[in-house]
């Protein structure tokens, strides 16, 4: 096949180039001291930065159950990356947000993301990454992250 046909296999090399990705941040945030998180991990974390989110948001973020939503942030509050508190609207939830361990984490997935994007802008030039962003957000304009586990 050259360079210049259609690839039938486009959504596996996605999947293994997301997966290659998810795995480099997820090492680095264990070499920055949180060997116990995956990947999905992070997925709730971002979902939570910033003013916070519900369970149910969670949930539906990541396209799980309420109640697999609930295990894992109840792992995550466990470990001291995110709290629940009364949510300031809606007596019935709570609003789950990052704790400073849960920033820290966030910083160091940011860092190693930056490194991973700098390193591919190295090999494959500032143009082409900036193609191949373009691309991206057109072929996921309506998809949803979803958690490798």
């Amino acid at each position: 096949m050259s360079r210049d046909e259609p690839r039938a296999d486009l959504l596996m090399l996605l999947m293994r180039s997301a997966s290659a990705l998810a795995e480099q941040i997820n090492d680095a945030v264990a070499e920055h001291g949180h060997p116990t998180l995956r990947p999905a991990h992070g997925l709730v974390f971002q979902r939570v930065s910033g003013d916070g989110a519900t369970v149910s948001e969670i949930a539906t973020y990541l396209g799980i159950t309420k109640q697999s939503a609930a295990v894992i942030v109840d792992e995550l509050v466990a470990s001291g990356y995110v709290s629940k508190r009364p949510h300031p609207h809606d007596r019935r939830s709570q609003l789950v947000r990052l704790t400073s361990a849960g920033a820290d984490v966030t910083a160091a997935a940011t860092d190693a993301t930056l490194s991973q994007w700098n390193a591919a802008s190295t090999t494959l030039g500032a143009d082409t990454m900036a193609s191949l962003v373009r691309a991206l957000e057109e072929i996921g304009r309506d998809g949803t992250p979803r958690p490798v586990w």
